[in-house]
């Protein structure tokens, strides 16, 4: 297969959407560019963008390629898998019935789903969707889930991956990011409602607010204007691993594009799904015991974008990533979905909004790293949840970060002050110790990570 995109298809895929005004922002042509650049590198195939600004649409487009095999070129229609951009629409779903009464965030698990061993342990519905739960996430079970990815599950088969496994700690005492608790949110949604999560998308959720293209992923369906997915093996592009689409349920089943994901955006930041107390819920972070701030509500993360307070969320599922991203201040909404694993949603979305709001790239501090700070953080910190061991180490009046496993680079952390660095490589990755040096929380790529002090 050739990695290099036809002259003849570059040159056609900027295509825009009827959404786009008569004439177009004077940053269109910067964001085009952009995308043109990052589409020029072998690792790339598609991507779905949509910016809106002040409750109107500004851009929507998709570019490069939806299918490599026949060349077939991306629409703004083109529907891209969104991954865990899913949990939001999850949570918001359940924040309606909330505000219904016909849940509440302290009712217990048991009380939807009644057959999950909860071990004696109390776990409520608030937990499921800030992630203090401490149930484990079944795509962290390894080789026992990996093999069977492709295979399509009921709830109590996926289930039984976690099922009467040790809980990661009480509820409420920590927090680690689950797919298991979101697909239990998924569960509790099919109770409530009587009907399955797809079907409660599409009626509850897509048809009101009119996102056309917003949908539950099927592999035996005919899904009108679907991406494939690519991932790279051996520097050449390939099709993504099969994934049955039972599995990633109301953790990670959604189907968009670049248009609808800000298109939802507004309406959710706006009161147009959820009451304005129900999204201040959602956008409020978690704040342990310990005073450690998860910066995770209820399927969004409060944080910085490329130098900006913003409300967002990735995802990452078989052979696509994707960014959403609301930046408060400016009313940006900013969307972004690579139909490749390998071709980051993220990064190319901080050029976005750079290229939107005319900023410069932010330039974090790099101060010098006193010596009972860097020898209370030097250590190895185990990611579980990734599969990934981060090294830290002292290097003058610095300290540096190297990753377990095959071409891990090593990388400076910047200190910030306090327990906060932020990464040499990505100055949107921030690193941040808690006090007493035991634990690291990583953000990237709008994902929280938590490693332990081996």
């Amino acid at each position: 297969m050739k990695h290099t995109t036809p002259a003849s298809v570059l040159a056609a895929v900027l295509l825009c959407c009827h959404t786009l005004p008569a004439q177009a922002p004077e940053w269109a042509a910067k964001v085009d560019a952009l995308v043109a650049e990052r589409l020029a590198k072998p690792d790339a195939v598609g991507f779905s963008v949509g910016i809106a600004q002040q409750g109107k649409v500004l851009l929507a487009k998709g570019y490069g390629l939806a299918e490599a095999e026949f060349q077939t070129p991306a629409t703004a229609a083109t529907r891209f898998r969104i991954g865990s951009i899913s949990k939001q629409f999850t949570a918001a779903l359940v924040m309606r019935l909330v505000e219904q009464k016909k849940v509440a965030l302290g009712d217990g698990l048991e009380k939807y789903v009644p057959d999950f061993p909860l071990q004696g342990k109390k776990v409520t519905v608030h937990q499921l969707l800030n992630h203090s739960s401490g149930i484990p996430s079944y795509t962290d079970v390894g080789p026992a889930w990996e093999k069977l990815n492709a295979l399509e599950m009921s709830h109590t088969e996926l289930l039984a991956f976690v099922a009467g496994k040790p809980f990661d700690f009480e509820p409420g005492a920590d927090w680690r990011y689950s797919n298991t608790g979101y697909y239990l949110l998924g569960v509790l949604l099919e109770k409530v409602h009587g009907k399955p999560y797809a079907q409660i998308v599409q009626e509850e959720l897509a048809v009101p607010l009119a996102l056309a293209n917003t949908r539950y992923d099927s592999n035996s369906e005919i899904v009108a204007n679907r991406a494939q997915g690519y991932t790279m093996r051996g520097g050449a592009r390939a099709n993504d691993d099969p994934l049955g689409m039972s599995q990633p349920g109301a953790a990670g089943g959604l189907l968009s594009t670049g248009e609808d994901l800000v298109l939802w955006s507004i309406a959710l930041a706006g009161g147009k799904f959820v009451a304005a107390e129900s999204y201040a819920q959602m956008t409020a972070p978690l704040v342990l015991a310990s005073g450690r701030d998860t910066r995770y509500g209820f399927g969004l993360v409060r944080g910085d974008f490329a130098g900006q307070p913003s409300i967002h969320h990735g995802g990452g599922i078989n052979g696509f990533n994707s960014m959403l991203l609301h930046l408060e201040k400016q009313d940006l909404h900013v969307a972004v979905i690579s139909n490749c694993e390998r071709a980051s949603s993220d990064k190319l979305a901080k050029a976005i909004v750079q290229a939107v709001l005319g900023l410069q790239p932010f330039v974090p501090k790099d101060l010098a790293v006193p010596g009972p700070v860097r020898e209370k953080f030097a250590g190895a910190f185990a990611f579980a949840d990734i599969g990934l061991t981060l090294q830290i180490t002292q290097e003058g009046e610095k300290l540096r970060g190297k990753g377990s496993g095959d071409g891990q680079q090593a990388f400076e952390l910047l200190w910030q002050g306090e327990g906060s660095f932020r990464a040499s490589f990505d100055h949107d990755v921030v690193l941040e110790f808690d006090a007493d040096g035991k634990q690291l929380t990583l953000h990237q790529g709008g994902g929280v990570f938590v490693g332990k002090r081996q």
